[in-house]
């Protein structure tokens, strides 16, 4: 250990040393005042805050995605704006020509007409649309039975949006009896057709024809404007002439009265038919033309009739009704064999399948084995209702 004067005198030394230090002159600076210095601090400190808002610690200012400060709603956007490349959605527009129905003003749905009588139907529209309709547009028929409408039906005069019209057209009720419906749309200067509603749904007119009922025909008194042929097996056959004599080989077809049946009763009047002197031989007769009802029905009794002494003996043939529409082939209804065993058949044959077609019937009767008793006939051939 060093001596204790040596100490004192190194301690003195480094305490000179700091004091001289602390003592040496500074650059001096500009005094502020008491008002600005206030205003610097004030600043300092605002631009600070800033600083903190716009550049958090530790984010590099380049580049740098915005955070919303915490006092505002970071869940909701600051601004609206679309995407590029879409539209806002808006309210559906209402289209330039859209019709509304109004009211039937004459033949309300169901009304019964005859079959064949002519009436005038008349419809009230409303014009539902944005565009004025002109003389330029028109009425016409869609679908259904057009009941002898015309191709178009032109408005009678403008309507504007929001006002309606009566349009009226002639009509005739078809020869079919039951429900009869025509539907029809308008038509626009440009040839483009609508309807009622947003769906372009038809107005229509729809009425009711009484179906006839009773007789509707009679085969007896269309016999003679049949077209009779006469041959053998499935040939096409060749011309008979109706009302031709009894006994000719080639066949008979004539309107007997008051003869003596299988039955032993005696006749009204009847269709007698004798097919050809051969074992395969036919006659067949094309009737004119009749257009079928839904619940129309051919009936008839067939069976033989005796032309002298109590019986028929061996008569045997097939009795045959087609039907054939416009030039087509025969189509084969029914199709019976009798033999004389002292009764008549009753046929009755339901033409509903054939609802609304114009078709020609025919009526056949073949040999069936022998031909000498074939005295064939057909007892009260027609048509109900």
């Amino acid at each position: 250990m060093k001596p204790l004067p040596q100490r004192l005198f190194i301690s003195m030394a480094l305490t000179l040393a700091l004091l001289s230090a602390c003592t040496m002159p500074r650059k001096q600076t500009p005094t502020q005042s008491g008002s600005s210095l206030i205003y610097t601090v004030a600043a300092q400190t605002v631009n600070a805050q800033l600083t903190q808002v716009n550049r958090p610690p530790g984010t590099p200012f380049v580049g740098a995605t915005f955070t919303p400060p915490a006092f505002l709603p970071s869940a909701t956007p600051l601004l609206s704006t679309p995407v590029p490349g879409t539209r806002a959605p808006t309210a559906s527009s209402t289209p330039c020509d859209r019709a509304k129905f109004v009211k039937d003003v004459s033949y309300p749905d169901d009304t019964q007409v005859k079959a064949g009588e002519s009436f005038v139907k008349t419809w009230r529209l409303g014009n539902d649309g944005t565009c004025t309709w002109t003389t330029a547009y028109a009425m016409v028929f869609t679908n259904g039975d057009s009941m002898g409408a015309p191709v178009a039906v032109p408005l009678t005069g403008n309507v504007a949006p929001g006002e309606t019209i009566d349009i009226s057209v002639t009509l005739t009720a078809p020869e079919d009896g039951g429900i009869q419906r025509g539907e029809f749309k308008l038509r626009n200067a440009s040839n483009v057709i609508f309807g009622v509603g947003d769906d372009n749904k038809p107005f229509w007119v729809q009425i009711k024809v009484p179906v006839a009922s009773g007789l509707l025909y009679d085969f007896l008194t269309q016999a003679d404007a049949a077209a009779w042929i006469s041959g053998l097996g499935s040939e096409a056959g060749s011309a008979l002439t109706f009302e031709g004599a009894a006994d000719d080989p080639n066949g008979a077809v004539k309107i007997l009265d008051q003869v003596k049946l299988e039955t032993g009763i005696t006749s009204g009047k009847i269709l007698y038919m004798f097919p050809k002197h051969e074992s395969s031989g036919f006659v067949t007769g094309v009737f004119p033309a009749y257009k079928v009802q839904s619940g129309d029905h051919l009936k008839a009794r067939i069976g033989f009739m005796i032309p002298s002494g109590d019986s028929c003996s061996s008569g045997n043939v097939k009795f045959q009704v087609y039907y054939k529409e416009g030039d087509g082939n025969l189509n084969l209804l029914g199709e019976w064999t009798k033999k004389c065993t002292g009764s008549l058949l009753p046929i009755d044959l339901n033409l509903s399948s054939l609802k609304g077609k114009e078709v020609r019937f025919a009526f056949s009767v073949r040999a069936n084995g022998d031909y000498a008793d074939d005295w064939a006939i057909w007892n009260s051939p027609r048509i109900v209702h």
